[in-house]
């Protein structure tokens, strides 16, 4: 068989002299009917299994029997074999004890093809491990880490995110760039492959301006066997926030048949490799769109010669549930564009970040105050600015409505953050008088104008509120003496808000409230909102809870009446207990708010921060997602979160939103932030003004200095040797067990 060119760059990476077997997988086949297709899988599977084993072999020539395979920034190891087959740990000897034990594929039945599909994702998983054994490319096309599916976790359980789409195999289609457009402006996720032989979506859209990466919703799986990090997404999904056990086949089978919607467009004849990995989709409940005269087979495949229809196809087979209005903007408007990072040198203007006033504000008026839908700019607009300026920036938007009340104000304001974010190439960081905005070159290239973010806002707030206000004008202004005679009322209201809010406190209130949005992900857990403590994922606080309940009295957020107070240290009250029991179907009976140790609240997956207890008990180490380094625990976020998400309940350790950590109930049945030990440097800095302040209302104004983080130490032993030395208050302390 001649090797085409192509296929030699794909074939070194595997480490082996592999061309001729990759071009056997790549090689285009016509399927037409039902024993075709099982035969060609059937061929795929083997032939995938087969370089496996070589691969393997030549890796473990290289590196040692007991090189451990995992992928980075993961705590599943390989995530395929950890949630089909209970594989935590994989050595490359244990990969070739599991690549000889597979059996042959048989190509008789349906059953035959998904058997040579599980197969295949056994393999490609395994080679795509390999490649990553010493390998530093943290940015290479190809694995999602976990640290990504977190952060997209609430997108994903309150559907903002309402599916995703794979583009599989080589293309030529001049479609591509409309099928992603479309898919992001519908929000959701796209998982692209490149190509082998000829040029793939990826190389494609790359070609038609559609960024990729991580901080987009538009991932790169890599060529040839990276399709696999479609499906190891969608499985760590289920892992992460579905409770769903290591090798418990049925569960992960009925989870995966509801969530993530999964589907995959497949153009142009099929591959070996692509019918074997096909059959594997089918595993996750995962439908196939193609052009390809292949047979229909209801929920599974499906053909269509319409390429611009296929996203609205593989949408009805799924059953995904678009609700994102459009909104006529010169650049894409939807949550593929929230994670995106502007850089300097891509940046046309910006305002704030300390670089120049800016402010943003909600306030309700009264009804004759409002014009509904007027849009008002007040100084210079975009096309009048000049390329690279600093300019103030304020953005006023005044609402009325019968049933608003100022307590929703702080509410509906926060939300201006993700409104903005959803821009292709506006950026948005901060609130109130500390935002910080950057509009792109090519927006402003495309034609965006100041009022286009009046547009954005309006958007935004018309469509989370709308049962509420019913009368919306914004204002938005970039003069500069304007701005100035604004500020002063803008920041007497911001506060008015904290003083509110600091008199806000557990004992104050007649009752908390639930936040169940994650049930849909994580059906044994839920959240309990306090004044004093906020939800795990960091976006629902006690006032979010409140207004979610006005808002939609049957939804997420509901009153809990607390009850009797059984232990007021810890936090314990039946009438919370009752809740919590009823929402888990009796799996957790009790939940204290304040303790760690003793019935601590259950985690889903969507967590800011793990807080974990030290190996000698004696204090916690806290870790954010963000932080990628190891812990003094001797487990990097990644791993640690693997064994607390899915709604389990685990004495010592606990997710929790960031602001917990600087509130007065923050773990306080075990002694409170004196306790903590270790954080990373980054979050420290990140909440340094309110971490200073308590450390000073607790009398111990030198805590923060005490704290190690990684420049000091990540292991135990420096760990326990800088407490001694520091005289760190928890050595005082009694032990956490």
């Amino acid at each position: 068989m001649s090797v085409p060119p192509t296929v030699d760059g794909t074939a070194s990476k595997y480490g082996i002299d592999s061309a001729e077997e990759i071009s056997f997988l790549l090689e285009k086949v016509k399927a037409p009917d039902v024993p075709s297709l099982l035969a060609l899988a059937a061929e795929g599977s083997d032939a995938l299994v087969s370089l496996a084993k070589r691969c393997v072999r030549a890796a473990s020539a290289k590196h040692g029997d007991n090189t451990i395979l995992e992928y980075p920034e993961t705590g599943y190891g390989v995530p395929s074999l950890y949630a089909w087959k209970g594989i935590e740990r994989l050595t490359l000897r244990d990969a070739t004890e599991l690549l000889d034990s597979l059996d042959p594929a048989k190509n008789v039945t349906l059953e035959d093809g998904l058997a040579a599909g599980e197969n295949a994702m056994y393999a490609a998983d395994i080679l795509e491990a390999i490649t990553y054994i010493g390998a530093e490319e943290a940015n290479r096309d190809g694995f999602i880490p976990d640290r990504v599916i977190r952060e997209l976790g609430l997108s994903l359980v309150d559907e903002t995110i309402p599916g995703a789409a794979v583009f599989l195999g080589d293309t030529e289609s001049g479609n591509v760039a409309r099928m992603a457009k479309d898919i992001q402006s519908k929000g959701m996720l796209g998982l692209v492959t490149s190509g082998t032989l000829s040029p793939g979506y990826a190389e494609k859209m790359r070609e038609n301006d559609i960024a990729m990466g991580l901080d987009r919703m538009m991932y790169p799986l890599g060529n040839f066997t990276g399709i696999v990090h479609a499906l190891n997404f969608d499985v760590r999904a289920a892992l992460t926030f579905g409770g769903v056990t290591s090798g418990d086949r049925e569960k992960l089978s009925s989870y995966l048949a509801k969530r993530p919607k999964v589907f995959v467009i497949k153009t142009g004849d099929l591959s070996r490799l692509e019918a074997s990995i096909a059959f594997a989709a089918l595993m996750h409940s995962a439908p196939i769109i193609t052009d390809s005269d292949l047979p229909e087979v209801p929920g599974a495949v499906k053909s269509t010669e319409d390429l611009e229809r296929m996203v609205q196809v593989g949408i009805e087979e799924r059953g995904i549930i678009v609700t994102l209005e459009p909104l006529d903007l010169p650049v894409g408007y939807g949550p593929s564009f929230e994670g995106e990072v502007l850089r300097k040198p891509d940046t046309y203007m910006e305002a704030g970040g300390g670089r120049s006033t800016a402010f943003e504000l909600l306030v309700s008026r009264n009804e004759g105050e409002i014009e509904d839908g007027r849009i008002l700019l007040i100084g210079k607009d975009l096309d009048k600015i000049s390329e690279g300026s600093v300019i103030p920036l304020a953005m006023i938007v005044e609402v009325y409505g019968r049933d608003m009340q100022s307590d929703l104000e702080p509410v509906m304001e926060r939300r201006f953050h993700s409104g903005i974010n959803f821009a292709e190439g506006i950026w948005h960081t901060g609130q109130r008088n500390s935002n910080w905005v950057r509009i792109s070159k090519k927006a402003a290239a495309k034609g965006f104008r100041m009022t286009d973010l009046g547009k954005m806002l309006m958007h935004t707030v018309r469509k989370e509120f709308g049962k509420i206000v019913t009368r919306i004008q914004v204002t938005v202004i970039t003069d500069p003496d304007e701005i100035e005679r604004r500020l002063p009322a803008a920041k007497e209201i911001y506060g008015a808000r904290d003083e509110r809010m600091r008199g806000l406190k557990d004992d104050l209130v007649d009752c908390f409230y639930t936040c169940a949005m994650c049930q849909s992900f994580a059906p044994g857990h839920i959240c309990i909102i306090s004044p004093e403590r906020l939800g795990l994922c960091g976006a629902i606080n006690w006032l979010d809870a409140k207004a979610g309940n006005e808002l939609a009295p049957s939804g997420p957020n509901m009153p809990v009446s607390m009850g009797v107070t059984l232990d007021s240290a810890k936090g314990e009250w039946s009438g919370v207990n009752e809740v919590v029991s009823s929402a888990s179907s009796g799996t957790v009976e009790r939940m204290c708010l304040y303790s760690l140790m003793d019935a601590p609240m259950t985690s889903c997956g969507c967590f800011e921060v793990i807080i974990a207890m030290t190996v000698d008990m004696q204090s916690v180490v806290l870790v954010d997602r963000d932080y990628l380094g190891m812990t003094p625990i001797g487990m990097k976020f990644s791993t640690l979160a693997g064994s607390i998400g899915g709604g389990r309940q685990t004495p010592g350790f606990m997710g929790v939103g960031r602001k917990y950590i600087t509130s007065e109930k923050f773990i306080a049945a075990e002694g409170g932030l004196p306790r903590v030990s270790w954080m990373p440097k980054r979050l420290k800095e990140m909440l340094g003004e309110e971490l200073g302040k308590r450390c000073q209302d607790l009398g111990i104004p030198d805590l923060m200095d005490k704290i190690a983080d990684e420049t000091i130490t990540d292991d135990a032993e420096g760990l326990m040797a800088w407490m001694a030395e520091v005289d760190h208050p928890a050595l005082h302390m009694e032990p956490l067990l």
